[in-house]
């Protein structure tokens, strides 16, 4: 089935007549995000995984975190659009100046606008199509679609926007190389109470630490196991 928006037109899954399968559309709309941007290949199993753990750290409902996983593998849908693809695959401009053009940031902004109308017709429920249409809200209210500030964003939005954030920034992209863990969590503390809600950045400072921990705690074990069978 081809869905509408303006003059564009792309597949989804179709549902008229037959109880929508969420999963079906989730993995419909990652295959086809994936074939457009090849680079953001994984990423949203990524956001899924890493904004489920901050939902927990922040004792969200059962409810709550299904619709959050939702949220992680659907809030670009509106990428999918071919009005903001095709400038998008055309650019030539890399690093910082990418969304310096003026064409490409105004289309790309458009995308959480065209992604929450695209998940209204599907039948989502009203805190997923709310969640991806402010998904790119700053605590402060610079962001877009709406600038909408503080707790109007609503709380599934504010967790995706920090989840995003570190798995951008720890991502390799064609125009920039990825940064650690520890470097993400420093740019996104550093912005906590201007782009990212100061009441999600705590969750995720206890998360990458955890992780953190662990994987030290695993290369120990290892290095102990090589040096017991050394000495063996």
């Amino acid at each position: 089935m081809c869905a509408n928006d303006g003059d564009v037109a792309y597949t989804v899954p179709p549902t008229r007549g037959r109880t929508r399968n969420d999963t079906v559309v989730m993995g419909a709309v990652q295959r086809r995000l994936e074939s457009m941007y090849p680079y953001m290949k994984g990423h949203w199993q990524r956001v899924a995984f890493e904004a489920a753990g901050l939902g927990e750290e922040l004792e969200l409902s059962r409810e709550d975190l299904e619709q959050l996983r939702i949220c992680a593998y659907l809030m670009d849908i509106g990428m999918i659009d071919e009005s903001i693809h095709a400038l998008v695959a055309k650019c030539t401009e890399r690093g910082a100046d990418y969304m310096q053009n003026a064409d490409i940031r105004r289309a790309v902004e458009r995308h959480p606008l065209i992604g929450a109308r695209k998940l209204e017709e599907l039948g989502f429920p009203r805190p997923v199509v709310l969640s991806v249409r402010h998904h790119h809200e700053w605590y402060n209210g610079w962001g877009y679609p709406d600038g909408l500030s503080g707790v109007a964003i609503p709380v599934l939005g504010r967790i995706l926007g920090v989840a995003d954030a570190f798995v951008s920034l720890t991502s390799e992209r064609p125009f920039r190389p990825g940064c650690s863990p520890a470097e993400a969590l420093d740019e996104i503390v550093g912005y906590s109470g201007v782009q990212f809600d100061p009441w999600v950045v705590p969750a995720l400072e206890k998360v990458v630490t955890q992780k953190s921990h662990v994987t030290e705690s695993l290369i120990d074990k290892t290095l102990d196991l090589a040096a017991e069978e050394f000495e063996a």
